[in-house]
């Protein structure tokens, strides 16, 4: 329990903060589009910024929410935490995003943007080409949250 209540802080920082990046640099130059402006499909099933007072509870909710999630991500992947520390870097950062990335994401059982779900079961509105343009954001995301945390679970003893 006292190596457990560190490793979830970290990972819930890492989480949000990569999260926060990423999608404040994806936003204006990818998804934009799907939020506001004249065909925003994304606002037929989600808060956008355009919703007033229902958007004051997402500004609410957002820090917090992300936190619980990145809490969640780390509660999942603790019990691999000795098995992930004893791997190179390379093997720890490429299993974290490949388990994030494609159970977390791409396989989730959500039809959301992008997961495959998604794609089955959204309405048309949702393209194919708008499930490939969030592709770019979770992937980043993904990867660069990977990186962060597969280096700051490095031992002092293996490279």
């Amino acid at each position: 329990m006292k190596q457990l209540l560190p490793y979830l802080l970290k990972f819930a920082t890492v989480h949000t903060i990569t999260y926060w990046i990423v999608g404040a640099i994806a936003y204006p130059l990818i998804t934009k589009e799907f939020y506001i402006g004249d065909n925003p499909v994304f606002s037929s099933f989600m808060v956008t910024q355009e919703d007033g007072e229902l958007w004051s509870k997402v500004l609410v909710w957002i820090l917090p929410g992300q936190l619980i999630r990145g809490i969640l991500i780390g509660l999942a992947f603790y019990p691999f935490y000795p098995i992930l520390n004893s791997w190179t870097y390379k093997n720890r950062f490429l299993t974290i995003a490949f388990i994030y990335i494609i159970i977390g994401f791409w396989a989730s059982a959500v039809a959301a943007p992008g997961t495959i779900d998604g794609m089955i079961y959204m309405r048309p509105e949702i393209t194919i080409m708008t499930h490939l343009k969030v592709q770019p954001e979770i992937m980043i995301q993904g990867l660069l949250m990977s990186a962060w945390i597969a280096k700051w679970m490095k031992p002092k003893n293996i490279t």
